[in-house]
């Protein structure tokens, strides 16, 4: 054999070992993008042995917030700057209905065995836990019966970090119990929202089921979008109302605004992105910049005379005159349970055909609305 030949051939067999030696960082490659939108939390299948689930803090620049390692195997070693989790989960506390929607379409409600402020919920399901004695109701979330949940002792609790507070964390570990942040509400887009399903579902070794949900769950707001390209004229839209003194309106980087503007709707404040998430304002504000606004959602009212007792000034503006008023209770039920917030928060594909229904109504003639209801 020549000796240019021979070379070759070790250069080969070197590079193909070097290649070979490396299977983690390829591994890491391959899974890298596994999100698309969401932004504060990270999935990472590298390791063989567990999942590492990393929440991002939003309110301390993104700096990291929590650690979650899963594994099958209670012998497997994780490091030390996480939480060790065993999965499949088997029981789960929530404290907050947005998680419900999520828990539904893995299937696992029936892990569900504690609930915060069981008259908020909207889900068949977890209503009927909480009449039989199943599922624990265990109070306002900011004041938890420690004694019921102690008796429950849930294998994990599915919580939210209001404003960045962690007093709750500690009062939970203080209790010996594992809180599990869920920080989908701070994500800036719906479909971020939506992809934490992706986070619920590695507890309950349902990654590939929760893909799925999602992927489908994706491509149904992405055809949704299609559906409203070719619109030039835009209705222009008010969200909200006041609230003891204070109109909190939807910022420019909210998700609410991304809505807006994937309907194919005007919003006055669709380029303020120097607020997070809202903008404080004032009856009189809203007055100036919407009230010749042709659309208006999201009021918590059961029928414009309703929203007019409650502030007089409404019937000022041009969608109230022209009762083109919604609210998003249309899944509600009169303890205050509203699926919007439960299913809704899992169903972007949802919001966005229900807002092109309301704003360009040919576009979606055999739609019924979901969560929307026009106020008479």
């Amino acid at each position: 054999m020549h000796t240019k030949n021979l070379v070759l051939i070790l250069l080969t067999v070197f590079l193909i070992s070097l290649s070979g030696c490396k299977p983690q960082a390829q591994k890491e490659v391959q899974t890298k993008g596994e999100l698309k939108y969401a932004k504060i939390f990270d999935l990472d299948n590298s390791s063989n042995a567990y999942t590492k689930l990393t929440v991002f803090n939003p309110w301390n620049d993104y700096s990291i917030h929590s650690i979650y390692y899963l594994t099958n195997n209670e012998e497997t070693e994780t490091p030390s700057d996480g939480m060790k989790v065993i999965t499949p989960v088997k029981t789960v506390m929530v404290n907050s209905a947005t998680h419900l929607g999520f828990l539904s379409l893995l299937g696992e409600l029936d892990k569900v065995k504690g609930v915060c402020n069981a008259k908020y919920v909207y889900n068949l399901y977890i209503l009927e836990g909480v009449e039989s004695g199943t599922v624990k109701d265990l109070g306002d979330s900011f004041n938890l019966d420690t004694e019921q949940l102690l008796m429950l002792n849930p294998q994990i609790i599915f919580t939210t970090a209001y404003n960045g507070d962690q007093k709750e964390a500690e009062t939970l570990k203080r209790l010996n119990q594992n809180p599990i942040f869920n920080l989908e509400w701070q994500e800036s887009s719906l479909l971020g929202r939506a992809e934490w399903i992706k986070f619920i579902g590695a507890f309950f070794n349902k990654s590939a089921q929760a893909d799925s949900i999602f992927n489908d769950i994706e491509a149904n707001y992405l055809t949704a979008k299609q559906i409203v390209n070719h619109v030039s004229e835009k209705p222009s839209i008010l969200s909200g109302q006041d609230f003891r003194g204070t109109w909190s309106l939807p910022s420019g980087n909210s998700y609410a605004a991304q809505l807006f503007k994937d309907a194919k709707v005007a919003y006055y404040y669709e380029d303020e992105v120097a607020h997070q998430g809202s903008i404080p304002s004032s009856i009189e504000e809203a007055m100036v910049y919407f009230h010749n606004a042709d659309l208006w959602v999201n009021v918590q009212a059961k029928s414009l005379e309703e929203l007019e007792q409650n502030n007089d000034k409404y019937k000022l503006f041009k969608a109230f005159k022209e009762g083109n008023v919604y609210s998003n209770n249309k899944r509600s039920h009169a303890e205050g349970g509203n699926d919007y917030w439960e299913s809704g928060v899992a169903r972007p594909d949802l919001l966005l055909k229900d807002l092109i229904k309301v704003a360009h109504p040919s576009l979606l003639p055999e739609y019924e609305l979901t969560y929307m209801r026009k106020l008479d």
